[in-house]
């Protein structure tokens, strides 16, 4: 299935039911990239742990969540980061027909969950700012068991009977979902985890 026609699946997806998992996203050989680029990263020690909140009230809280993060720099994209945000604006066109949404851009980060870290429940809009619009999380891990945890819980899934949806990271999966309807947490792995997790904003003072 072509880009197009994918993210058209996925946009699709997000208007009747305002999140979609789609598995094989990207090619593996595009996730295997962004996956080496990410260790490679960390092995520099180029990450640094994450924060809850932004700008001046942005504090480290291990307790809420022990991720590492590395943002993604537009104006200095690797090959393979620039290959994926390719695909992104592709989504960002065809989520805008669909729902009508004003998505202006997009930004995002590489994400390291090490063997052990979570992310307890919380939602990615902002209390002061609602430009956070469409979340959109890809997996690049390989050979990822049940087993090893690491699960993705969205909570509020219409449907579920209050139930709980738990997404394996399984590589080249993207899940996307209305930044302010669900609630989520990411379980603890046994593994170490990796993501390029970002969000579709609107333009400054639309929300």
């Amino acid at each position: 299935m072509s880009t197009v026609r994918v993210c058209a699946h996925v946009a699709a997806q997000l208007a009747e039911h305002g999140w979609c998992v789609h598995p094989d996203f990207i090619d593996m050989s595009l996730r295997d990239a962004l996956a080496a680029e990410t260790r490679e990263h960390w092995q520099r020690g180029t990450f640094r742990h994450a924060g809850v909140g932004r700008g001046k009230t942005l504090t480290v809280r291990p307790e809420i969540r022990s991720d590492r993060v590395l943002w993604i720099d537009p104006a200095a994209c690797s090959v393979a980061q620039t290959a994926y945000l390719r695909h992104i604006e592709t989504l960002r066109v065809a989520i805008n027909r669909a729902l009508y949404l004003g998505l202006f851009d997009f930004e995002g980060h590489l994400a390291i969950y090490p063997p052990g870290s979570f992310y307890r429940k919380h939602v990615d809009r902002f209390a002061d700012n609602s430009r956070r619009t469409v979340s959109a999380v890809l997996y690049l891990n390989d050979d990822w068991q049940v087993a090893d945890g690491g699960q993705l819980r969205l909570y509020n899934i219409p449907g579920t009977a209050a139930q709980p949806l738990d997404v394996p990271p399984v590589g080249g999966t993207l899940v996307t979902f209305l930044s302010d309807h669900f609630p989520h947490e990411v379980l603890p792995a046994t593994r170490e985890r990796l993501s390029l997790t970002g969000w579709f904003r609107t333009r400054e003072g639309l929300g």
